[in-house]
């Protein structure tokens, strides 16, 4: 296990950018996100990417980006979707992976879709809880720590983070 690493996982939304940013300052270590790392690897956007790309050649750069990414010390933020690929599951193995679980319902709040009306957001929650239920095993899978954040603010899940991360030690 890498003492000075912490990896975040979970749905998109899940708060792994913003309270890994907000940890990784309060320990004084770097922080990286692996959408941001692989969207400037690529030199577009991720849905641009998917989009444009074909899925082996996407994932292949993603699997070195997260690669590249946990051979360094600090905060990392994968990708919501990274734990799907086998490869960065191995990766992941004998480290300190956090996974941030999130309900769809917060999810839908925290990317202001409260205002969609009910039909449209009821299928954005139905299309959300079939994202977490394809993912959440994968989440599982690779996590050593587990913190639920639905009623939580973002200081308060960086308290959080940060008491597991020590506890965990």
């Amino acid at each position: 296990m890498t003492a000075g690493q912490l990896i975040l996982v979970g749905a998109p939304a899940a708060g792994k950018t913003t309270v890994g940013r907000l940890v990784a300052e309060r320990a004084g270590l770097p922080f990286t996100d692996t959408d941001e790392l692989l969207s400037e690897h690529l030199g577009m956007s991720l849905p641009e990417a998917w989009a444009s790309l074909p899925e082996p050649e996407l994932v292949t750069r993603e699997v070195e980006v997260c690669q590249a990414a946990m051979a360094r010390p600090g905060v990392i933020a994968l990708g919501s979707r990274s734990p799907a690929e086998p490869r960065i599951r191995a990766l992941l193995a004998g480290r300190r992976v956090l996974w941030l679980r999130v309900s769809s319902t917060q999810l839908t709040r925290r990317l202001g879709m409260a205002s969609l009306g009910m039909e449209t957001l009821a299928a954005v929650r139905a299309r959300m809880d079939a994202l977490l239920g394809q993912r959440e095993p994968w989440y599982e899978e690779v996590a050593t720590l587990r913190l639920d954040t639905d009623r939580l603010d973002v200081g308060a899940v960086a308290d959080r983070v940060e008491q597991a991360w020590e506890g965990s030690a």
